[in-house]
């Protein structure tokens, strides 16, 4: 057998614990991942809106610094200080055009690499002008346009203005991703962080309500596991504890119900075992006598025939006759013995007139004991129930009282053959007045190994004698009817003996 603690290892290596745990770790931390960029996606475009918010607050705040530095620009803005040029290089990561009111280029500030180091510039294409300018200047407002289909990267217009209020031109920014990714960079950091934080949060959660979770599932199975292992090795007495009614509960109630049928048809197996080894030992010791007995007398009978003695040879061969039919009637009773004695007896169950059967058993042996001169009474109540029996071994049972009441009953006594029923049970009583029997053999009347000097259970074989196995026979017949078979005597004044049988044999649908 293997190793009990590296069986365990392994167990605990392949336990359905750690699938159940990491497939609800996983669940978890996918949900929460999704649950994130699902926010990220929502908060997206409110995140644009703010930036932009953001940049055009600061193209204002230029604007007014570039008309209040550069006042009061009455020939426009080439006149503009150069303070104020190197202040548009400062300003955005992005290349700052200046246009004049016809929208025409003046110059190009690009992003100083002292501020923006990490400014990606591109002088070909970077520094254009959208080619709605003109209505640009003509409207006068600050536009943002993110999303341009005309200028890839997005544009950003704002206008300038000299004193006394008259358009001079204005300035472009494009593109614009680089200003918009400075300004949402602070955003973005904040959610990486955020994601960071509840991703590892999450796990941890996760790991714990796995965990928790997954032993709260596992623990009651690993305990029925190891009570079908106790079973499995043989502890038919094990069960388990199932008191939830949940689909683990009706686990360990299947488990206890197995166990419990596992355990009856262990004991069913051990008592046919036990019986079959009765059977084979009480036919090799009830057989051996007559056997025996038939031997002798067939080579008697040989010995005859050899010296010529006929009558003697034909006598010896008949007694080997008669121990042959005593054999074979007492291999029909072991037999009968065996199967009316199984924990599940075959009985041949169907619809029985009670009082039917009690006048066949009368008249079967009304001859018999009128012969002998033994005075016979029935005494059968009026209105006996039909009931779900085996007959034929109810009919046996009757039978063998009778042929026993006959046979220790001498010429002038009485037998009587009593049926009746009440409410809870059937009764059938068989009466003698004959011999009567001692309290010690009466104790051991039912014991077909019993041998006393006027037993019942074994009277000397002879011609038509029984095998002494008739009253064992009845009490397991009566037994298997779920009744009862008893018996009381007294020396000298007789024996009765009893058959109880339950009222649920009775049939509800009298009718034949």
């Amino acid at each position: 057998m293997p190793d009990p603690e590296k069986r365990g290892a392994v167990s605990r290596r392949k336990s359905v614990f750690w699938k159940v745990a990491s497939a609800i770790l996983v669940a978890q931390v996918i949900t929460g991942l999704i649950a994130i960029s699902f926010s990220l996606y929502l908060s997206g475009d409110r995140s644009a809106e703010l930036s932009e918010s953001s940049i055009r607050e600061r193209i204002d705040v230029l604007a007014h610094e570039i008309e209040r530095l550069g006042a009061p620009l009455l020939n426009g803005l080439e006149s503009l200080p150069e303070q104020v040029r190197l202040n548009l290089s400062l300003r955005f990561p992005d290349p700052v055009v200046l246009v004049d009111s016809e929208g025409s280029k003046i110059d190009i500030f690009y992003p100083s690499s002292d501020v923006f180091p990490d400014a990606v510039v591109d002088t070909v294409a970077g520094g254009s002008v959208p080619k709605s300018i003109a209505s640009l200047l003509d409207d006068g407002s600050i536009v943002i346009d993110r999303t341009s289909d005309d200028l890839h990267g997005g544009w950003a217009f704002a206008p300038l203005f000299d004193d006394a209020g008259f358009l001079v031109g204005g300035f472009v920014i494009q593109p614009i991703s680089a200003t918009v990714a400075e300004e949402l960079e602070p955003t973005r950091s904040a959610y990486r962080a955020a994601m960071v934080s509840v991703f590892l949060i999450s796990l941890i959660v996760a790991m714990l309500f796995a965990t928790g979770f997954t032993w709260w599932i596992i623990k009651p199975l690993r305990k029925i596991a190891s009570k079908v292992e106790e079973i499995g090795a043989g502890d038919y007495t094990v069960r388990v504890d199932a008191r939830s009614e949940d689909e683990i509960g009706r686990l360990g109630a299947s488990v206890n119900q197995m166990a419990e049928q596992i355990a009856i048809n262990v004991a069913t197996l051990r008592t046919s075992d036990r019986l079959r080894r009765e059977l084979v030992a009480n036919v090799g010791h009830d057989l051996r006598t007559p056997l025996a007995a038939m031997k002798g007398y067939v080579e008697e009978g040989i010995r005859y025939y050899d010296e010529g003695k006929q009558d003697q040879a034909r006598e010896s061969l008949l007694s080997a006759q008669r121990q042959g039919n005593y054999l074979q009637r007492l291999v029909d009773d072991l037999f009968e013995l065996s199967q009316v004695e199984n924990p599940k007896p075959n009985l041949r169950k169907e619809p029985v007139p009670l009082a039917e059967l009690l006048s066949d058993a009368a008249r079967g042996h009304r001859p018999q004991i009128e012969g002998k001169g033994v005075q016979f009474e029935e005494k059968i109540q009026s209105g006996l129930p039909i009931i779900e029996a085996d007959g034929v071994r109810l009919l046996r049972l009757l039978d063998n009282l009778l042929s026993n009441a006959i046979h220790f009953t001498d010429s002038g006594g009485r037998i009587t053959l009593e049926g009746k029923h009440t409410e809870n049970e059937i009764v059938v009583c068989v009466t003698d007045s004959g011999s009567g029997m001692s309290e010690d053999e009466l104790a051991l009347i039912f014991d077909r190994y019993y041998r006393g000097t006027s037993s019942r259970t074994r009277p000397e074989m002879q011609v038509g004698s029984g095998t002494g196995l008739g009253l064992a026979i009845s009490r397991a017949v009566a037994t298997s009817h779920g009744g009862t078979l008893t018996a009381t005597s007294q020396e000298g004044v007789g024996s009765t003996f009893t058959l109880t049988l339950p009222a649920d044999l009775i049939q509800h649908d009298q009718t034949k």
